[in-house]
């Protein structure tokens, strides 16, 4: 009975890994942003160097303070060997299963990256983060994509829960997540040292059946 039980968890473990696998590289998410401008999330590429480490340069006042914090100054931290080393890590991760590194790109252009991270296919979970330039602030694209990506996870991936560590002087981040659903779960202390300093963080999360039931309720109101 035993060696049965076994074989089916594994056959069922197996099911899912496999279901992943043909995804990864070929990948891409589109939906429109209320501006009718087309968001599209797409696995990175190396070609995606220069418009990443532009962005992420002009960006750095409302990105760094948030961001894992490094001896490393913010320029050295965006070359393009930094990026192509993302990109290989990026691939890795993806092909374990482990994460889901995404760009996006607003009517083809880059426009900042989202991302599953910490995947746990076994207890269907996993964490979610997200940047944008600001040159698209409150023109919904940042919903748009967290939307985007949070319907891929639990529609096609099969999570039961998505969360969110935030900082809790982050008040665009708090502003978004709350936009899309995500409920405030408590605060957790001196969670991650981000901008130079330990700093306490939010949990937010959302459920597969509370993400169901608000998309239920956007398409009746479109009717």
């Amino acid at each position: 009975m035993t060696e049965t039980v076994a074989r089916f968890y594994a056959g069922r473990v197996r099911d899912r890994f496999t279901a992943w696998q043909p995804k990864r590289r070929q990948l891409t998410i589109t939906g429109p942003s209320p501006t009718d401008s087309t968001v599209t999330l797409r696995c990175p590429r190396i070609s995606d160097a220069p418009a990443w480490r532009q962005l992420r340069l002009q960006n750095q006042a409302v990105i760094e303070p948030f961001w894992t914090s490094s001896n490393t100054c913010w320029e050295q931290r965006h070359t393009e060997t930094v990026w192509i080393r993302e990109c290989l890590h990026s691939r890795a991760v993806t092909t374990a299963g482990h994460a889901l590194p995404m760009v996006i790109e607003v009517d083809g252009r880059f426009a900042g990256q989202c991302n599953f991270e910490w995947i746990d296919m076994h207890n269907g979970t996993a964490e979610v983060g997200i940047w944008v330039d600001s040159a698209h602030g409150r023109s919904g694209i940042g919903i748009t994509a967290a939307t985007l990506i949070l319907e891929h996870g639990f529609a096609e991936l099969g999570l039961h829960r998505i969360s969110a560590p935030i900082s809790i002087t982050n008040v665009a981040a708090k502003r978004l997540v709350t936009r899309i659903g995500l409920i405030y779960e408590g605060t957790m202390s001196g969670y991650l040292d981000v901008g130079g300093r330990r700093t306490d963080h939010e949990l937010w999360a959302i459920t597969a059946d509370r993400f169901a039931r608000i998309r239920d309720a956007e398409q009746r109101n479109c009717r």
